[in-house]
């Protein structure tokens, strides 16, 4: 999905907390009409839908009821307690979703693994990443307080699907107070990992794309392996998360092009809780070729963990 954000980022242009970043609002609803159902709809693959009940052909997950041709952007209001955070300041974010032709609030939202909001936080730096769940409060508005830990410039990600709607990935940014640092300064110039294992409490990770298989607008899968630091064994323990063993979020180097993905592996709808592992295999399509930085989350014996890879996508062709 493409953000309204990389014309501000391109632009080096400052937005104010309270500013609405709305989306391009293509005016394909009824605003007057109900919520109705007249298909199912992949809450993470959009292009997937189908007329009855089923299950994602690409990730597994459950279809969600919708409309398929409602393809409108929803409009974000996004406020900030204090306005001008701190940093290592906890801040109140308050978030208001509104029809795209009507400006009314929406209520009613899918549930898309187990939860209603994924908000993900993420500093202009890409140092800095945070994968929350804003509380759904009862006039339909969402609410989280968590902390800024360090000055700069941030993006959230607001990722929902509203009933009667299509997904949802809206972009807001901000900054901390008293922060001087040009915006353009910020973008990262990312450099691809020279390896591709990386450590998080007691588990190796391994990320066993070759990066000459990344390529973009193709369909791909990324597996992945997870081992035990000390024994070197194959970890089996992996626990579901949020309905699956894991969760990676994949974003371009200039915040424009985002992906979220899950292991093919799926618990969704399953009983079981455990005993993921040691390999998952995650599919992913890249939009367009560029660096991006990669932050894979998983669980074991309680412990969320998370562990970031940095790649780079080329284009067909290998150019």
């Amino acid at each position: 999905m493409r953000y309204v954000l990389a014309a501000l980022l391109t632009a080096g242009l400052a937005v104010s907390a309270q500013e609405m970043i709305p989306g391009t609002a293509r005016p394909l609803l009824d605003p007057n009409a109900p919520v109705t159902t007249s298909g199912y709809i992949c809450p993470m693959h959009p292009n997937e839908v189908k007329a009855e009940p089923g299950s994602c052909s690409i990730c597994g997950m459950k279809l969600v009821a919708g409309d398929p041709m409602a393809t409108a952007d929803y409009v974000m209001r996004v406020s900030l307690e204090p306005r001008a955070p701190k940093a290592g300041q906890r801040v109140k974010f308050h978030f208001e979703v509104q029809h795209p032709l009507t400006g009314a609030r929406v209520t009613d939202f899918a549930e898309v693994h187990d939860r209603l909001y994924h908000l993900f936080i993420v500093s202009r730096d890409m140092k800095h990443w945070f994968h929350e769940h804003p509380v759904l409060e009862k006039d339909g508005s969402f609410t989280l307080e968590h902390p800024i830990p360090a000055p700069g410039h941030y993006v959230l990600f607001s990722d929902f699907m509203p009933l009667g709607g299509g997904p949802q990935m809206i972009a807001t940014p901000f900054s901390t107070a008293g922060f001087d640092g040009d915006l353009a300064a910020s973008i990262p110039e990312l450099t691809a990992d020279t390896t591709f294992s990386k450590t998080a409490d007691g588990v190796v990770v391994t990320l066993g794309a070759t990066p000459a298989k990344l390529i973009s607008t193709e369909d791909t899968d990324i597996p992945i392996r997870f081992t035990d630091e000390t024994t070197g064994a194959p970890v089996t323990d992996l626990q579901r998360y949020l309905g699956a063993f894991g969760h990676a979020m994949m974003l371009s180097e200039d915040m424009t092009e985002h992906v979220h993905a899950h292991p093919e592996e799926m618990l969704e709808g399953t009983a079981v809780t455990e005993g993921g592992g040691p390999d998952l295999t995650f599919h992913a399509l890249f939009p367009r070729p560029g660096m991006y930085r990669i932050w894979l989350q998983f669980q074991r014996r309680g412990k969320l963990s998370m562990v970031p890879f940095t790649v780079r996508v080329t284009r067909p062709g290998g150019a």
